[in-house]
């Protein structure tokens, strides 16, 4: 197997770490939801977690024994500076160098996010991603973490879905600050684009040496039926769902249809001043992170006022909905199979996006940051974990993704989500992703499923 193509998997910093008051940490936003009246769905925290914090070394070990070659992580930017801007914690740099140096000595390739939905709560209290200001201190936390671990990293990543962040955030409501505000949702949208384009300059400006993205939730736009208003729906959630986001990336401009559709609706945009459109022509990136999950099947908006709902309880028929006025509604294929959340199970959509990202920004390299599955895994009584769902799930994308390389696509790289089960924001503990199982009743034991070992001998049998 050749060894440039990234085979690995992915955590976050909140979902994985615990430790929430050790190391000189300050508190996000999701420290205080969590510990909020708010957080009423599954009332549940990840002060502990899976503990990767004191126990990343034995997660990178068996990640690296299961013939993974990377391991995509984020950083906490409250352990980095615990109050959002001001004095660097000296005990947060280490705790990452740690990590990095694990990951170097196992021969794991670390690819380091800066932010991943977990913002200082100073910072979200005086607006998040609303006010301008965070995008300055997102700079400053940025060439900090340049300047103290650019010397091993060589792959970055800006941010983590900007799209489904603020979609949860201000459309569902179910995130913080827990709020349905589509004109808010766009503003601090703009915000965190506007953000990584000014990391990505001062990542060059700076001389830093890798290559530096940022990692987009993005989805094949799929219709039942093919005439002009479906077709319509289907320019429209390309443009909500993607087009928003990876057009102003890698191209370094947001779209005008995008804009025009959102001045319509009555949207604000004073936000946008002169000379951001400088900075996002400057700050495009070298690689588009994609997360791919599902696609969207959508049909032509008919009636009615925007409503976007998200599955959080695992019962099926619990599904996500959405309705954008004027814009499409989201359709359903009952013939494909869905886990308990009601995502579809649907591999070809991977290929089916790679070609449609190619076509839109040829340029362009590509890494599939994150893959997988939730599901309510169960811990046998011998001990062991089968999960035969998601070496499908796996194995059906992965394949998928290997023939949209056969036919030129440029991707450099597979990451299954995640590398072990962690906390999955409000879905809590029970929707589980992990190829390694965690025991939380037990200590937090590490038990690798029968996907880890699929996955291990999958890789083992590629020549990419």
């Amino acid at each position: 197997m050749k060894t440039d193509f990234m085979w690995g998997s992915a955590t976050a910093a909140y979902q994985c770490e615990g430790a929430w008051r050790e190391g000189g940490k300050g508190l996000s936003n999701w420290d205080a939801f969590c510990h909020s009246e708010k957080n009423v769905v599954n009332p549940v925290t990840a002060d502990v977690s899976c503990d990767h914090y004191h126990r990343y070394e034995e997660d990178i070990e068996m990640l690296a024994a299961g013939g993974q070659n990377a391991y995509r992580f984020s950083i906490a930017w409250s352990r980095i500076i615990p109050d959002g801007i001001g004095a660097v914690s000296e005990e947060g740099v280490a705790f990452y160098n740690r990590v990095i140096d694990c990951c170097l000595a196992y021969g794991v390739t670390p690819l380091v996010t800066l932010y991943h939905y977990d913002l200082p709560q100073t910072l979200f209290e005086r607006g998040g991603w609303e006010n301008r200001e965070t995008c300055k201190a997102f700079e400053a936390y940025a060439k900090v973490c340049f300047d103290r671990f650019g010397d091993r990293v060589r792959y970055w990543a800006t941010v983590n879905e900007p799209n489904y962040e603020t979609q949860c955030c201000y459309a569902v409501g179910n995130y913080p600050p827990n709020v349905q505000d589509l004109s808010r949702r766009w503003c601090a949208m703009y915000h965190i684009l506007l953000g990584s384009a000014m990391v990505v300059c001062a990542f060059r400006e700076g001389g830093y040496q890798g290559s530096i993205g940022l990692v987009s939730d993005s989805y094949s736009i799929e219709t039942l039926v093919d005439n002009d208003e479906y077709r319509e729906a289907a320019v429209n959630a390309e443009l909500f769902y993607n087009r928003c986001v990876n057009d102003t990336c890698v191209l370094g401009a947001m779209p005008q249809e995008f804009v025009d559709k959102i001045l319509a609706d009555g949207c604000n945009r004073d936000y946008a001043l002169p000379g951001d459109d400088d900075i996002f022509r400057a700050g495009t990136v070298d690689y588009l992170g994609v997360n791919a999950y599902a696609r969207y099947l959508v049909k032509p908006y008919t009636t009615g006022e925007t409503c976007l709902k998200a599955s959080n309880t695992g019962k099926k028929g619990d599904r996500q909905e959405a309705v954008v006025k004027n814009w499409f509604e989201i359709d359903r294929d009952d013939s494909i199979p869905t886990n308990d959340w009601d995502m579809e199970l649907y591999p070809k959509s991977l290929y089916n996006l790679l070609v449609r990202l190619h076509e839109l920004y040829p340029e362009t390299f590509f890494i599939i940051t994150e893959n997988g599955i939730g599901y309510k895994d169960v811990l046998e009584k011998d001990g062991s974990v089968h999960d035969p769902y998601r070496i499908e799930f796996q194995k059906g994308f992965a394949e998928w993704m290997l023939q949209a390389i056969r036919e030129g696509i440029d991707v450099r790289g597979y990451f299954v989500w995640s590398t072990m089960d962690l906390y999955s924001w409000i879905n809590g503990y029970a929707k589980r992703y992990g190829l390694v199982y965690i025991d939380y009743e037990n200590g937090n034991k590490r038990i690798p499923k029968d996907s880890y070992y699929w996955y291990r001998d999958f890789i083992e049998s590629q020549e990419v």
